[in-house]
């Protein structure tokens, strides 16, 4: 039975969602229900704090695979609802159009090696969609991180494919923000069992994805210029 790095994702990403809470489990249950402590660690880094978690929000888009729930939830959880959905939000436009860029900027040849030549192949002609209402859609679909990159294959302008990223996912990102703020005052289990939840999520959606993809190519495969 051969198994595939394709195959294995969304069982890797379950594992290391389980994994990180396994690590935190210890230093989390010292602060318990009260999050002074992991407040107080934050306000020494002063403005560095904010700085970071934004930048945290761009690499998990442009580098490394990082479920972008968990660390949304974190934003609620360190800075609010307001400060966290800044720079969640921010976080994830700016990784959106860095992505959509380097797919422009070095071509097919990357972006294949980046999204896997299949994939790539699959999705080329939605690619080329030059729509802003259409990649608004595209962004509604749950599919990951794939449609920052295959913007770069469009000829939209990067300004309006921002727009688009935070009128499709904005919304539900401030959610997540919010419901990481509400999970400050659950206590130690029910916190637990959120996150436990998001995980599934991550592991169903990752699984999914193919049936996902093909029903997102087949509503887009005659899309109309709006």
């Amino acid at each position: 039975m051969n198994l595939n790095y394709q195959t294995l994702k969304p069982w890797l990403g379950g594992l290391a969602i389980i994994a990180m809470l396994a690590l935190l489990w210890q230093p989390v249950s010292q602060w318990g229900g009260d999050m002074t402590m992991l407040r107080q660690w934050r306000d020494q880094l002063g403005w560095l704090a904010p700085l970071a978690f934004f930048a945290l929000n761009v690499a998990q888009i442009v580098v490394a695979p990082i479920p972008g729930y968990p660390v949304q939830v974190m934003g609620g959880v360190l800075f609010g609802v307001t400060i966290g959905s800044l720079c969640a939000v921010g976080g994830m436009v700016t990784g959106g159009v860095l992505a959509a860029w380097l797919g422009r900027h070095w071509g097919r040849p990357w972006l294949a090696e980046r999204l896997g030549d299949e994939a790539l192949t699959h999705w080329e002609d939605v690619a080329h969609i030059n729509s802003f209402w259409t990649w608004w859609l595209i962004l509604l679909i749950p599919l990951g991180d794939i449609p920052y990159f295959l913007a770069g294959l469009s000829t939209l302008r990067l300004r309006y494919f921002a727009l688009a990223i935070l009128l499709s996912r904005g919304p539900f990102t401030v959610l997540i923000v919010w419901l990481g703020d509400r999970a400050v005052t659950l206590p130690l289990t029910w916190l637990a069992l959120f996150m436990a939840l998001i995980g599934l999520v991550v592991i169903v959606g990752f699984s999914q994805r193919t049936r996902l993809e093909t029903w997102a190519r087949a509503l887009l495969q005659q899309p109309s210029e709006i």
